[in-house]
């Protein structure tokens, strides 16, 4: 399956933003060319920097190598021309160049240091506050002094101050603790960026039970070929399987079906950790996820009902099982619209909000419950729990729909 990347992010506000990324030399004994390109969460190095900057709200985007050389800037062409970039960037082969390259370029203009990664929300706060606002944040840098910039070692220059007034180019300083001077401080932004790869709205269970076992699986997958869309589909068929063993009669199928939708859970997290860290969300694949996720609902509580029926004989739990699934379905519609949009990627990364109680309720967290059920045998308190569940829930978000249409 292919994957196709977003050009740009429409929830960003409309700024004409530059930006220039200064990669300062590593250590005397490092390659240059393999340094910037060593991955980080399954994204080299200085792509990572430069997709972050894209993702903020920077277009025009350049950048400088102190000591280039027309070698170097080959052995990174294949990566500034990566798809997820959304623009193309402009190498500033010398001193002179880069002086030229901002004197042409209207304000704002961020300078950023290459030896550092950068936060994609604090960086997107920093740009898009208020010039008063941001006063510690930047520092404002006379075009002629660069070379104060271009020192050797990848550290801060100690001695850096404002020497320009509002106008001239801005640097921003990176964060200490995502500063890479050393080969062990990529492992160790590596695993900081898969320990920041759940949703802030995770619930206690999914933070404790579930995440664990997906980012397991996420190291595993995260330097590999395979794509979120991939991972959501091998999901979808684990839990295709799962239905199909609810549906059949026998302890033993309902146990292995429970424990096979709790594993297409753990693979159902791995999917949008991925797209997460590796900068690879996309419109379809969130579509995917969330259409997968219920569609595999609406079998499971149908599947159950079905089960219960072929060993009880009793048909009251056909009609539990359609009522949970038919729930489940509405529930998803009218909620669906909310989450597409607060998984979008400028939604995600830069406008987190409080979810609502509704958004609390609709995750995962049953599946876990089921398990239990399974476990000691009770499935058909489990698909009357849903049937009245699911409709109660699909009857909350109908009210809520009703009450906000009259308020606005």
């Amino acid at each position: 399956m292919s994957q196709s990347h977003p050009k740009s992010d429409s929830s960003l506000p409309e700024k004409n933003l530059t930006g220039i990324l200064l990669l300062k030399k590593p250590g005397e004994e490092e390659n240059p060319s393999h340094w910037y390109s060593s991955k980080i969460a399954g994204v080299p190095f200085i792509l990572r920097n430069l997709l972050t900057l894209q993702r903020v709200g920077i277009k025009t985007l350049a950048v400088f190598y102190e000591d280039s050389n027309a070698d170097l800037q080959k052995s990174f062409d294949k990566i500034l021309m990566d798809s997820r970039l959304s623009e193309k960037i402009v190498w500033l082969p010398n001193i002179l160049k880069l002086k030229e390259w901002i004197q042409n370029k209207p304000s704002p203009l961020y300078i950023f240091n290459g030896s550092f990664l950068y936060d994609k929300k604090k960086l997107f706060t920093i740009i898009h506050s208020e010039p008063n606002n941001i006063n510690e944040a930047v520092i404002p840098i006379n075009p002629d002094s660069l070379e104060n910039l271009l020192i050797k070692t990848a550290s801060e220059p100690s001695n850096l101050k404002p020497e320009a007034p509002s106008g001239f180019p801005l640097y921003v300083p990176g964060s200490h603790e995502l500063q890479i001077q050393k080969l062990e401080d990529f492992k160790a932004l590596h695993e900081a960026q898969l320990r920041k790869s759940g949703l802030s709205h995770d619930s206690p269970i999914t933070r404790m039970l579930s995440r664990p076992v997906s980012r397991f699986l996420t190291r595993i997958l995260v330097n590999t070929p395979v794509t979120p869309n991939q991972i959501t589909l091998i999901s979808f068929f684990v839990g295709l399987i799962s239905a199909f063993l609810f549906s059949q009669v026998g302890y033993a199928n309902s146990v292995i079906a429970a424990i096979l939708l709790v594993v297409s859970t753990w693979i159902d997290g791995v999917d949008g950790e991925i797209a997460r860290v590796k900068f690879m969300e996309t419109d379809i694949g969130k579509k995917l996820d969330i259409y997968c996720d219920n569609i595999i609902h609406f079998l499971v509580f149908t599947a159950i009902g079905c089960g219960i029926y072929l060993k009880t004989g009793e048909v009251i739990f056909l009609y539990l099982g359609t009522l949970a699934g038919l729930g489940s379905l509405l529930s998803f519609f009218l909620l669906s619209p909310v989450l597409l949009e607060k998984r979008s990627p400028g939604k995600q990364l830069f406008h987190i909000s409080e979810p609502e109680l509704a958004e609390k309720f609709a995750n995962r967290d049953f599946i876990h419950f089921l398990l239990l059920v399974a476990l000691i045998d009770q499935l058909k308190v489990f698909i009357m729990i849903a049937a009245i569940g699911s409709n109660i829930f699909a009857g909350y978000l109908l009210y809520s729909r009703t009450i906000k249409s009259k308020i606005t």
